[in-house]
């Protein structure tokens, strides 16, 4: 039996050899060719297929709700946007005083009157906007907007 161990001892000397003179050896260096994207990559001309956007149906709401705020020009106070009478989109009526106060807006005589969307809106006066809190309303159809002062 003395012989098999001797065996195996060799085997495993052998083994080990191998191994060390495997790490030893030096591999050559791996390089990559530089990509082309004319060249090499199948490059698409044609866009990306776009994804169909479900539109967005408008939500209609009723007197009293407040839509948002918004900033007047000239540093005037805050308002706040809402239903006045009617049903309306809350983000098309704050869209459309955003418009509205925007200084490209053409305005007609001294309420400021235009149609923006759809709606025709009119502001009031600075007395009649300090007594009353109403800087400015929008009509459309049956529906009543308003910008309100932020006491």
């Amino acid at each position: 039996m003395p012989v098999a161990p001797a065996r195996t001892r060799a085997a495993v000397c052998v083994l080990l050899l191998m191994l060390s003179l495997s790490a030893c050896r030096e591999e050559p260096e791996r390089r990559t060719a530089p990509v082309s994207p004319t060249t090499d990559l199948a490059v698409s001309t044609s866009p990306a297929p776009r994804k169909s956007v479900p539109e967005r149906r408008p939500v209609l709401v009723g007197p009293g709700t407040v839509c948002g705020e918004i900033q007047p020009p000239n540093g005037g106070p805050m308002a706040a946007v809402a239903v006045l009478e009617g049903r309306a989109d809350c983000r098309a009526a704050v869209r459309t005083f955003r418009s509205y106060y925007r200084a490209d807006t053409p305005k007609q005589g001294s309420a400021g009157v235009a149609t923006v969307g759809g709606w025709r809106c009119a502001s009031n006066s600075a007395a009649q906007a300090n007594s009353s809190g109403r800087l400015s309303s929008c009509r459309k159809a049956a529906a009543t907007i308003v910008a309100d002062v932020i006491p």
